[in-house]
């Protein structure tokens, strides 16, 4: 009995002060993503980024885990879309930016759906020249939104395109060809375009 009490004095004081080490390290990772984020990145608990190409840091929040998280921050985000820096971090600075990124959401990975895949998919590959969502303007005015192309053509017909790769005459487009189970996401993706 003697010796329980003062274990639970130490773990009384821990606790208080791990608090305010996480409290800390998520005020830190605000810092660095106002700092570094912003300009394409929502970075609140609502609302839209400024770049619809750009994912806010909540949905980031439910895709990735805590060590995904910080692995990526330390091996460099590098991402196929022109704004984006190729840029890598120190450690405590990666422990920071997912501390706070997880704060805004679960920090669990959410079991993701075709179409949110085929999105991502798209998002990663083609969002650079084209609109990928209902909305926006092709950030290159040569490039058609995804949902002008399904609305010409049935995605089910762009299948064989995807899988064997999409060549245009256009110059700046690359050649793409997609692994079968991409070309299934990015068709359920398109699917949903159509149906708006």
């Amino acid at each position: 009995m003697r010796i329980a009490l003062p274990l639970l004095a130490l773990v009384a004081f821990t606790l208080p002060a791990l608090a305010a080490d996480d409290a800390q390290l998520i005020v830190e990772g605000k810092r660095l993503a106002e700092i570094n984020c912003t300009r394409c990145h929502n970075i609140e608990a609502t609302g839209e980024s400024p770049l619809t190409d750009a994912p806010p840091f909540r949905e980031i929040a439910k895709n990735y885990d805590r060590d995904e998280m910080v692995d990526g921050f330390m091996e460099g985000l590098a991402v196929r879309h022109p704004l984006m820096p190729d840029w890598d971090v120190t450690e405590p600075q990666a422990e920071a930016l997912t501390a706070f990124v997880l704060s805004l959401g679960t920090g669990s990975k959410q079991t993701e759906t075709e179409a949110g895949r085929g999105f991502d998919l798209l998002r990663t590959n083609c969002a650079r020249c084209h609109a990928i969502d209902e909305t926006s303007t092709s950030p290159n005015e040569k490039a058609p939104p995804f949902r002008a192309i399904v609305a010409k053509y049935d995605p089910n017909a762009l299948e064989e395109a995807l899988a064997e790769g999409i060549v245009t005459g256009h110059n700046d487009m690359p050649e793409f060809a997609f692994e079968p189970g991409d070309v299934t996401a990015i068709i359920s993706y398109l699917d949903t375009l159509k149906a708006r």
